[in-house]
């Protein structure tokens, strides 16, 4: 497993750790104040066996230690049982006192404890106090005359426990929020490795498309700001980069772009907005036109009404497009909205007509910008490559998968279209980070395009 890849499931998935790790907590703590507090009480056996009285030799050290052993099966054998629930007049089988319990032989010692561990603080205390007593009664006529009280002696009762054994809460509970977080990464790490989304550029190189620049998750965690241009300096920064690519390509003059994307909501129309306000600020005239006659946007990017524009130039042969520019808030950029919504777009998009509009509007602009519907979803992003010029695919890190990417690119290169790159779009800050670098001094980028407001009085 690659560092790289662990710290990008912890950035991604951080969610799914927190609540796996809360949920392991608080199950544990919840269970283990639910369950029973068990007690355990322990009376110390000293086993002291020698050859001849007042001498220990080492031989009688190891044979005691042998022996505690075997009185550690011995002490909870059956016959001792019996007489212990009897004398305690305990209503429980043998078998359940059985499990209540357990001689330990203290290793490398002649110390053999009786535990007890019951619900109940007091009866663990007086059955370890029981069961040692009647076992050592049991082996009196085993053990040499005189000398039985020496041998097998009672060295420290059973006190009543004032502290339960279990459950212990908090140990509990930091173990449940330690197997929460396994299994919540092992969950995150499951889904990181089926999410074959588009996310970085290497993800876009991979499908044979050059990354034309990374933009992340613009104003207010949107991945569509309301309107064009108003952005932070890293993401203004993130569109000029877009626009130095496409300038490197060396482009004929006018410059026409196709912006698309290959489903629906993968922030096209807001890279092209924010896009032509980049090249506006590189003081060349920018045409902006929403070729998306069926759901029409842009004009709502800029707070613009969509009355008049596209729509009736096709419709009009007599039209000319300078009529259907509307200024914008930001120097050197006009838009064409989309206009009516008419039911042929496709067949007005494919006319000569709109070949001709595209031509009058490379006249009045040096960088043509045309939104377009997604490529899968109809087939007029298809139509409006077949006029010529670049195009640009938009994709949503973490929403664009690879096969939907690649049949986009495939359907577009059966035009004329040059076909510039790919767009990512809304991507984490890691991946903008790695993309771009440290390039903010002192909290704010060169040249920043952020704005306050639009001028009410350039609307049209």
């Amino acid at each position: 497993m690659e560092p790289r890849w662990l710290s990008a499931v912890i950035v991604r998935w951080w969610w799914v750790l927190l609540l796996g790790l809360a949920a392991g907590g608080s199950a544990a703590w919840g269970v283990a104040k639910l369950v029973n507090p068990t007690y355990r009480a322990v009376a110390t056996i000293v086993v002291n066996q020698s050859a001849a009285p007042g001498t220990v030799t080492y031989s009688d050290a190891l044979l005691s230690q042998q022996l505690v052993k075997t009185y550690a099966r011995m002490a909870t054998q059956r016959v001792v049982l019996e007489q212990v629930a009897d004398k305690l007049q305990l209503a429980v089988g043998l078998d359940d006192l059985d499990d209540l319990l357990s001689g330990i032989a203290i290793a490398q010692t002649q110390l053999l404890e009786i535990r007890a561990e019951t619900p109940d603080p007091e009866l663990s205390r007086d059955l370890a106090n029981a069961v040692a007593r009647v076992f050592i009664e049991q082996q009196q006529p085993f053990l040499p005359p005189g000398r039985a009280a020496q041998v097998l002696r009672i060295a420290q009762p059973a006190t009543q426990p004032s502290v339960p054994i279990a459950p212990r809460p908090v140990v509990n509970a930091v173990l449940g929020a330690l197997a929460g977080l396994l299994a919540a990464g092992a969950i995150a790490a499951a889904l990181e490795y089926r999410d074959d989304t588009v996310k970085s550029p290497d993800d876009v190189e991979s499908l044979g498309l050059a990354p034309l620049g990374v933009v992340g998750v613009l104003n207010g965690g949107e991945t569509g700001t309301r309107s064009a241009g108003h952005l932070a300096p890293p993401a203004a920064e993130a569109f000029r980069k877009i626009r130095t690519s496409i300038d490197l390509w060396g482009l004929p003059q006018p410059v026409r772009l196709l912006m698309t994307s290959a489903g629906q909501g993968e922030g096209k129309s807001t890279t092209a907005a924010n896009l032509a306000v980049a090249f506006g600020q590189s003081d060349r005239r920018v045409v902006l036109v929403d070729a998306d006659l069926r759901r029409p946007h842009l004009h709502t990017l800029f707070a613009l009404r969509n009355t008049r524009g596209l729509t009736s130039l096709l419709v009009n042969r007599e039209a000319a497009a300078r009529d259907a520019l509307r200024s914008t808030a930001f120097p050197n950029v006009s838009l064409v909205a989309a206009g009516a919504s008419p039911p042929n777009a496709a067949e007005l998009l494919a006319s000569a007509r709109m070949r001709g509009v595209l031509d009058e509007l490379g006249e009045l602009a040096d960088v043509v910008i045309v939104d377009s519907p997604p490529v899968l979803g109809v087939s007029d992003p298809v139509i409006l490559a077949a006029t010529g010029g670049a195009a640009v695919l938009v994709a949503q890190s973490g929403v664009t998968r690879p096969r939907s990417l690649l049949r986009a690119r495939d359907a577009l290169l059966k035009t004329d279209v040059v076909l510039l790159g790919a767009v990512i779009n809304a991507a984490r800050p890691r991946v903008t980070a790695e993309y771009y670098g440290d390039y903010v001094y002192g909290g704010r980028a060169p040249d920043s395009t952020e704005t306050t407001s639009v001028d009410p009085s350039k609307r049209a």
